[in-house]
């Protein structure tokens, strides 16, 4: 009897310690995640490590170092799976970047809010950071740095409980060349650690690799991630991929079809996207289908706007155009002058055959005082016509050296603005070097203000 009851007693105990143990030290789900921001980033399965995407940022912070623009953008995401597992969330954020020059270097300066609602917890996350450009110049590529620091907060959504923790993000860029890049990043170093009622919880710190070749007609990613354990969670590797097209139009702007694949452990998913993006705006729409568990997708919505951008191919059909009519009105105006100065040669030269014959009609009338008055009189009226005539020739020929001259200004400022579109590109200082010395070996001897270039190009030179 006392046996029995010692072994309802164990039993009992047993049940009692299972069932407490959830109130006592409850589980949460890892907090602050490695999760695209946009619905480029999730279009693409996250695979954006080496992508230069301003959105980009909160996997890899190196990333905005290319921007030159002022660029802000608005996310939504309805979420159902996480870099851990599946997830039921909602996330609302914003970010942008401010190009700026530090120690006479270039960089960008970027801003970031968060904010993620699930069932039972809530992450803020406000961010800023810098990241480099071409701080680090090799025969191989440029290499480009960035950090971020992060002022985090989570919270039980029913007792409102919270805890804060700072988060730092490191990572590089290589960009092999005007297509390759290579990226690296390492989030969450610090691995800041939330209690919340009495559930404890801590940020993965995540290691990730990634590589991206971008033309103007596609993009093609690939990122390796490992995340630490958290929230109850164990580490986890994973392999993302995703693959942008551009189809292209002349009036109405671009559209892009994205598609990704992430495959992790209870956490893989298959996501599609498609974006419009008409002069300096984007809108950008991804649907995400886990793989595994329950078949719940999330959707992502984002609203990207570059300031100070413009339609490339709008305003190239502009300068055409322009070209077009100023060509066809210069040779016009030139033919008119050939047509012109070729009468005007004629005139000359039967106006020549007269002052020949009167010369003549004076040398044989010289002792008739009334003839050879009026000989001068009428000599003197076609020496004023030959005089006005060589004026006018002068006044044409002027005309077709400025004629000359207005052309080479067009085509200088044609030139100028070729260059100018190459270094908004962020092309190398040594392309934009040797372009600015073609330009002014082309022009230099032309007659024309080119000092546009030449100071352009003593920038340059002073910066090395």
């Amino acid at each position: 009897m006392k046996m029995k009851n010692f072994k309802k007693m164990f039993l009992g105990s047993i049940v009692f310690i299972y069932t407490l143990a959830p109130i006592r030290s409850p589980l949460l789900h890892a907090a602050f995640e490695d999760i695209g921001l946009g619905a480029r980033s999730r279009g693409l399965a996250d695979s954006v490590t080496a992508l230069g995407d301003i959105n980009g940022v909160v996997l890899n912070p190196a990333v905005t170092g290319g921007a030159r623009k002022f660029e802000t953008g608005v996310h939504f995401e309805a979420g159902s799976r996480t870099s851990l597992g599946p997830g039921d969330f909602n996330s609302y954020a914003f970010n942008m970047t401010v190009p700026r020059i530090t120690y006479g270097k270039l960089g960008t300066l970027s801003l970031l809010g968060k904010y993620n609602l699930g069932e039972d917890f809530s992450e803020k996350t406000l961010g800023i950071g810098y990241g480099t450009w071409q701080a680090l110049k090799t025969g191989m590529g440029v290499v480009d740095f960035g950090a971020n620091l992060k002022v985090m907060q989570a919270a039980a959504v029913k007792s409102g409980d919270s805890g804060m923790g700072l988060g730092f993000d490191l990572g590089a860029l290589w960009r092999a060349d005007s297509r390759r890049n290579l990226g690296l990043s390492l989030l969450n170093v610090n691995s800041p650690s939330f209690k919340i009622d009495a559930a404890k919880d801590k940020a993965p710190f995540t290691v990730r690799f990634g590589a991206a070749e971008t033309t103007d007609d596609y993009t093609l990613t690939m990122d390796v991630s490992r995340r630490a354990a958290a929230g109850g969670a164990a580490a986890n590797f994973s392999l993302n991929s995703g693959f942008e097209y551009v189809w292209r139009t002349y009036r109405y702007g671009l559209f892009c079809s994205r598609t990704g694949l992430s495959l992790a452990g209870r956490a893989s998913f298959l996501s599609f996207g498609v974006a419009y993006k008409h002069l300096a705006s984007e809108l950008a729409y991804s649907l995400m289908t886990p793989l595994t568990g329950a078949i719940l997708p999330g959707h992502a919505l984002s609203l990207t706007v570059r300031f100070g951008d413009r339609d490339i191919e709008s305003e190239y059909e502009r300068l055409i155009t322009q070209e077009i009519k100023y060509r066809k009105d210069l040779v016009g105006a030139l033919d008119e002058s050939l047509k012109r100065e070729n009468l005007l040669k004629d005139e000359l030269n039967s106006l020549k055959g007269e002052i020949d014959a009167l010369n003549d009609k004076l040398k044989a009338a010289q002792e008739q005082k009334a003839e050879i008055v009026e000989a001068k009189e009428k000599m003197e009226v076609i020496m004023e016509r030959q005089r006005r005539a060589r004026n006018e020739l002068k006044a044409l020929e002027e005309k077709r050296r400025q004629n000359k001259l207005n052309q080479l200004r067009f085509d200088f400022s044609r030139d100028w603005q070729a260059y100018l579109k190459l270094k908004g590109g962020g092309a190398p200082k040594d392309v934009l070097k040797g372009s600015l010395q073609r330009l002014i070996s082309h022009y230099q001897s032309a007659g024309i203000d080119i000092s546009q270039a030449t100071g352009e190009l003593q920038g340059l030179l002073q910066q090395q």
